[in-house]
């Protein structure tokens, strides 16, 4: 179950502070597919002017994980950055599927994280479920209730 998380060195500008107790987990898509981890921490530092990528962790299309901020305060999901872990798939899933490899990858971290922060799967949201959010991250054909459904399923053959 536990996936590699790679480590690249990517450059802040300015301190981050800890999660301290992740309550739940956001899935995004970077909307844009052609994103990896670099070039997303790039464009939010040019873009947006944030310190850098504002997700926690990164998930390319071959299904690689990478870690963006880590186990610091995101940016990615607007009052819920303290309390939350975000993690973005590669693509642009109002148009396309996530890869199977990708799933794989996002079913791992998640469970990691949710046996790790006692989160439940109910807790593991698509950015769209926050209330107020109009965007339809993670992507209309993202089905979030499918993706829960099968956490509880593998928690399952976990426990």
């Amino acid at each position: 179950m536990k996936r590699e998380i790679n480590v690249i060195d990517l450059k802040f500008n300015e301190e981050l502070m800890k999660i301290d107790k992740p309550r739940k987990i956001v899935i995004h898509h970077t909307h844009n597919p052609n994103l990896t981890v670099e070039s997303t921490h790039k464009l939010h530092i040019e873009r947006f002017k944030w310190a850098g990528i504002g997700y926690n962790y990164f998930i390319e299309k071959s299904g690689d994980i990478f870690q963006g901020r880590g186990m610091y305060v995101g940016a990615h999901a607007k009052n819920h950055n303290r309390d939350s872990i975000g993690i973005a798939l590669a693509g642009n899933f109002d148009e396309d599927l996530p890869t199977e490899e990708q799933i794989e990858s996002l079913v791992d971290i998640c469970l990691e994280f949710m046996i790790n922060y006692d989160i439940e799967p109910i807790r593991v949201i698509g950015h769209r479920e926050i209330e107020g959010v109009e965007k339809t991250c993670p992507g209309l054909l993202f089905d979030m209730d499918k993706f829960r459904e099968l956490l509880i399923e593998r928690l399952d053959k976990i426990k």
